[in-house]
């Protein structure tokens, strides 16, 4: 595991500001990051949590160490003959893994195609869209906590979601670093096309299925000419924060 000093920034915020980090380090493991957050030298630093840089506005230098998570991968946990328990790492890209999910016939997490950001990223504001939250089919979150290394598991009701909320943009704000989230979707889905554009859209698409509803909201942001992906400055600003 590599600690870069004075790493320029501009290619890790989709708004590509150039500004530096004094430290930078991307860990690809648990192992990694947990030996990173007990080092007692690196302790002493500010530390700024970065995802997909999708929601960071960055207005100067940061004196600390950046630790963007570099742990990737998605698995299947468990299944029955209705449901799929599928894991996935921080680092996972989230419209990456949403359409992975539907391309293997899972739903759940349709709605919320074109999101920018990681997986990682998902729990902490609750992300939503056409009448779905992420917290619908969120089973667990596994983070590692900042001032100890220890790894903590929560259930969905221990996230404390909310309209765009969750334990971790409050009371655990900047005190874990979320590692994967494991998701319960369905086999046979209840499609969620009650949103009236999504209806819309599907009509002249011609058919309801999770490609087809997927393909709705991707059509629906070309009609508004939002292009929902993770250099969209429109759904950027929505999640917006500024260091």
């Amino acid at each position: 595991m590599e600690i870069l000093r004075n790493y320029s920034l501009k290619g890790k915020n989709t708004f590509a500001i150039d500004v530096c980090t004094k430290l930078y380090v991307g860990p690809k493991s648990i192992d990694e990051l947990r030996t990173l957050l007990t080092d007692e030298t690196l302790k002493k630093e500010p530390i700024l949590i970065l995802g997909g840089g999708s929601n960071m506005l960055f207005v100067r230098d940061f004196n600390g160490l950046v630790i963007q998570s570099d742990i990737r991968g998605k698995e299947i946990m468990n299944e029955t003959e209705d449901e799929v328990w599928v894991k996935a790492y921080s680092a996972e890209d989230w419209d990456e893994f949403v359409a992975w999910t539907v391309n293997l016939g899972y739903g759940g997490l349709e709605n919320l195609s074109l999101i920018p950001g990681s997986v990682g990223a998902c729990p902490v504001q609750n992300i939503g869209a056409y009448g779905v939250e992420v917290a619908d089919v969120i089973e667990k979150v596994e983070a590692v906590e900042i001032s100890t290394g220890k790894l903590h598991e929560f259930s969905n009701t221990e996230c404390e979601f909310g309209y765009r909320n969750s334990v971790f943009k409050n009371k655990f704000k900047e005190k874990f670093i979320i590692i994967s989230v494991t998701f319960k979707l369905q086999k046979h889905p209840e499609f969620k096309t009650h949103y009236g554009a999504v209806n819309a859209e599907l009509h002249k698409i011609g058919e309801v299925s999770l490609l087809s509803i997927r393909q709705a909201v991707i059509n629906m942001q070309g009609n508004q000419n939002i292009n929902l992906n993770p250099k969209s400055l429109l759904m950027q600003v929505v999640f917006l924060k500024i260091l």
